[in-house]
């Protein structure tokens, strides 16, 4: 059976929302087997899709002795999801025969191609879905007498409308909805309803706080207790993301990843390590050339198996990211067990790899969140030079209180800041404040014109 912590009460009392997360992790691993090998014997009869997959590349579920016997199942990447779609509408794979009947539909945002459907029964959204979300902000010190509100428009996007419903069916605050507002009709409902929990992409929540400081609002007045991040690159991969929003709203900032198609990923406890939900999905990392494990703690490509929803289970999803690794240390001092994640890197086509050094948008957003002249606003390009060799260009924009005078010593300070954190020189454009555009959801800050 599936160990949740689902219950709505108001008892504040102890700490860790689900047991797994205090599981001592031999015996989190022989659970983690044990729902592989369920997982794997109900698609083996259920899934007509994963079956002729596996026959074809020569696996069968008795190939699984232990949990690295993952290793002999094919990997699973988007487009394959997508032509399932086309071929058999409208959910495709994403549906295991005879599941239903669902009660959410999510879709992804199409950030690498044509947007995925995925359809979620009661149990899978609630009881598995939501399960992962709920740790996020339960670990934040989210609690039934917090008023929420998560600022992003109301569309099937799961990751925020998970937390939203996590918040309020689950522990039972009330959450404020607000999906058409803009922002400063966000921040005037903050303050009249005293909202003390605030949710939305790093982006986003940045760009409300400098609307409010443009119309003579301190953010730190607002009373926002909380803040909890996802749908970008938040505090755990571009540690300087999260002390401008720290520094902006005066609150304690939580970040939280995961994929629409698996679940969350990981999220930070208040110690600000990012924990794995590991009960609930196996991780692998991965060399993106040989798709062998790489070594213990070391960057790669994230790959997924869920271990335990029932609709749409991914088996050795390939996220299309690229990560810092996955810590060997089981220890935090918050007392949980689970390990530790060490954030992105990027997405596999945003990385550019430059005279032997790797280029992300984390990389680069953490520089430049680091220097106080810069907003929050910034893109870079993949680039030819006249010689057809690769380059970078970062676009900036500095403050508005920042002379127009002064722009070019701004260029000079990210430019040199760039060289010391990659080793390479890239060429930084300054544009005036307010030429860049700004995201609701998922920032795009990278453009390939090579």
């Amino acid at each position: 059976m599936l160990m949740t912590g689902v219950r709505q009460t108001t008892d504040i009392n102890y700490k860790y929302w689900s047991p797994a997360e205090v599981m001592p992790h031999s015996e989190l691993k022989k659970l983690q087997f044990e729902r592989l090998l369920e997982q794997i014997n109900y698609l083996w009869k259920k899934s007509p899709f994963y079956r002729s997959k596996w026959e074809n590349s020569g696996f069968y579920p008795g190939k699984l002795k232990t949990l690295e016997d993952i290793r002999y199942i094919p990997l699973l990447v988007k487009e394959e999801i997508r032509v399932s779609q086309e071929k058999n509408p409208p959910y495709g794979m994403m549906q295991v025969p005879g599941s239903g009947p669902f009660i959410r539909v999510g879709m992804t945002s199409g950030t690498t191609g044509k947007p995925v459907l995925i359809p979620l029964t009661e149990e899978d959204y609630f009881g598995v879905f939501c399960e992962g979300h709920v740790r996020v902000v339960w670990a934040a010190g989210v609690r039934k007498g917090d008023i929420v509100h998560v600022a992003f428009g109301f569309t099937p996007f799961l990751g925020l409308a998970a937390a939203y419903d996590s918040c309020e069916h689950l522990i039972g605050s009330l959450v404020v909805p607000g999906g058409a507002w803009n922002s400063l009709m966000r921040l005037s409902m903050i303050e009249k309803l005293g909202v003390t929990v605030l949710m939305g992409t790093p982006s986003y929540i940045l760009h409300l706080a400098s609307v409010a400081q443009e119309h003579d609002i301190d953010p730190r007045s607002l009373g926002i207790r909380v803040i909890c991040t996802a749908g970008e690159p938040g505090a755990m991969s571009a540690p300087n993301t999260g002390l401008r929003l720290e520094k902006a709203w005066g609150s304690k900032v939580y970040d939280y990843c995961g994929t629409q198609e698996t679940n969350c990923i990981a999220w930070t406890c208040e110690e600000g390590a990012a924990h794995l939900n590991e009960d609930l999905l196996y991780y692998e990392v991965l060399d993106p050339e040989t798709n062998e494990p790489v070594k213990p703690g070391q960057p790669g490509k994230l790959v997924v198996t869920d271990l335990v929803q029932k609709t749409h289970p991914c088996i050795r999803f390939e996220t299309g990211d690229i990560v810092n690794g996955i810590e060997t240390d089981t220890g935090c001092s918050c007392g949980r067990t689970l390990r530790k994640f060490k954030g992105f890197k990027g997405r596999v086509g945003d990385i550019i790899k430059i005279r032997g050094v790797c280029v992300s948008v984390t990389g680069i957003e953490n520089v430049i969140r680091g220097i106080e002249e810069c907003s929050n606003n910034y893109e870079y390009h993949a680039l030819k030079d006249k010689n057809g060799m690769d380059k970078i260009k970062v676009r900036i924009e500095p403050q508005k209180s920042i002379d127009s005078s002064l722009w070019n010593d701004v260029r000079q300070k990210v430019a040199e800041s760039l060289y010391i954190a990659f080793m390479i020189n890239m060429d930084v454009e300054v544009l005036p404040p307010g030429t860049l555009p700004v995201f609701n959801l998922k920032a795009k800050r990278f453009r390939d014109l090579r």
